[in-house]
């Protein structure tokens, strides 16, 4: 598949709120990871996988700050990777509270 090919073949409400035109698979690729893995669609993930190569995927999501739970558990069961490897495990983003 394309760099270009990729991008349009990913359902378009996961890039809402980013330029569609200013991101390159390559050099924006821990993001589409992270952001389809979180948020795409099966079809999305398969596209992705097929795309991306596993350590690219699995570096993108050990890596991530913020995951949801069931991405981490569903990558860590699929991927072999221990739960304590990812970083939103160990390091878990904090939430923003006005009282700080």
């Amino acid at each position: 598949m394309e760099p270009l090919n990729l991008l349009e073949n990913l359902s378009h409400g996961l890039f809402w709120d980013v330029d569609r035109e200013k991101i390159e698979a390559r050099v924006h690729a821990h993001f589409i990871i992270r952001r389809v893995m979180d948020r795409g669609t099966r079809e999305d993930v398969r596209n992705v996988r097929s795309f991306y190569a596993e350590d690219t995927i699995r570096e993108a999501l050990v890596t991530a700050r913020n995951l949801d739970p069931k991405t981490i558990h569903f990558f860590s069961a699929t991927l072999d990777i221990p739960l304590e490897d990812f970083r939103a495990i160990k390091e878990p983003a904090k939430c923003w509270e006005p009282a700080c």
